[in-house]
């Protein structure tokens, strides 16, 4: 019989660990694996996942969703359970002193991350991460900041990039040329692109403050925002107070940023945190040329000069020195474009399943697949 693995997430919002468990779990079934998706609680505006998948429907801090994963581990006959984010890790850990069941703890950033919960965080990770059989994280950076701040033996970390679809992201020229259209962007336009959630952590009123320079020094640019987020509104405000809403574009939320991203001649990662940043995986996958902030995990994707141009500081000048000088140098574009794209190779999804397949047959050991 198949392994069962439960994959237990805080939710399913749109967001970097969200669509890489749904990923996952609609890629990795097989006669070898089959896989639970459990959501402690319900998002509006939740992203669908073919297959099985459970909400608890409990509130944020309801320690009842303890007893509901190790039931559901007892009642589904679960082998391995795999917990992603900060609320769902400790969850986990928890319910392993009631349901005696392997757990990998998956960490996305919230290790990195300012805030009571996310102290408290830290500390509970501190107290119980050693009932945990392994730690995936998503960078090195994030590794570092487990053994530093939660005091985790290195030895039980593994590093394993998050991965993307490449089937999703397929470079189109006649893509490209309907999307601008779309996106009412005329072919002699320089369209400076962002995709993220509309947070202070994303730093799209960086690239805002950065574009309204822009302008200052050549009417050609046109800035288009895909994603949405508590901070929209201000952004809106923003834009407004700097004049320069007839050069801007907020899209909301996308269902195929692939299509979007196609039409960008510069693409922006402009985090004040990233644990790993797939967003710039993405562009680079696309083909488009980055300028990235060198935050934490962003560095291990973006290096200067090579996969993109890295901003000396995370400021509007320099986003705008940066952007100026992709805009003005075709060939520094191509370069930095092809590098960048073969540099993707390694975040495919095939490969990172394999990784993860892996680590599982490590926690149960050695010829240890369900009876």
């Amino acid at each position: 019989m198949p392994v069962r693995v439960l994959y237990v997430i805080d939710h399913l919002a749109h967001g970097g660990a969200e669509l890489l468990v749904k990923n996952i779990a609609e890629n990795i079934n097989d006669e070898e694996f089959e896989v639970l998706v459990c959501a402690l609680r319900t998002n509006p505006a939740a992203i669908s996942i073919r297959g099985g998948f459970i909400s608890l429907r409990y509130h944020r801090c309801d320690a009842r969703s303890v007893f509901g994963v190790a039931r559901l581990c007892k009642e589904r006959s679960i082998d391995i359970l795999h917990a992603h984010l900060s609320k769902s890790i400790i969850t986990c850990l928890l319910a392993n002193y009631i349901c005696k069941r392997p757990i990998i703890v998956h960490e996305h950033g919230g290790i990195f991350r300012k805030g009571l919960s996310f102290s408290i965080y830290r500390f509970l990770l501190k107290l119980l991460h050693k009932r945990a059989a392994i730690i995936i994280a998503n960078s090195k950076a994030t590794a570092q900041r487990l053994v530093k701040v939660a005091g985790i033996d290195a030895g039980r970390i593994e590093v394993i990039y998050n991965a993307i679809e490449f089937d999703s992201f397929e470079v189109s020229e006649s893509l490209r040329i309907r999307s601008r259209e779309k996106l009412g962007v005329s072919q002699k336009d320089i369209l400076v692109g962002f995709v993220g959630r509309l947070h202070r952590l994303k730093g799209a009123d960086i690239l805002i403050e950065a574009f309204s320079l822009l302008l200052r020094q050549s009417a050609d640019y046109f800035l288009v925002l895909a994603g949405d987020g508590p901070q929209r509104k201000s952004l809106e405000s923003l834009v407004a107070r700097l004049g320069i809403g007839e050069r801007v574009k907020f899209l909301g939320m996308s269902d195929n940023v692939a299509e979007v991203m196609v039409a960008f001649d510069i693409g922006v990662v402009p985090s004040r945190q990233e644990s790993f940043g797939v967003v710039a995986a993405e562009l680079m996958r696309m083909k488009v040329p980055i300028v990235s902030s060198g935050e934490e995990g962003l560095a291990e994707l973006v290096t200067n000069g090579v996969t993109g141009l890295v901003t000396r500081q995370n400021i509007p000048e320099e986003i705008c020195r940066c952007v100026q000088r992709l805009a003005d140098d075709a060939d520094l574009r191509q370069r930095l474009a092809e590098a960048a794209y073969e540099f993707s190779d390694q975040f495919g999804l095939k490969e990172y399943l394999n990784k993860l397949r892996g680590v599982y047959m490590k926690v149960l050991g050695p010829g240890e697949g369900r009876k």
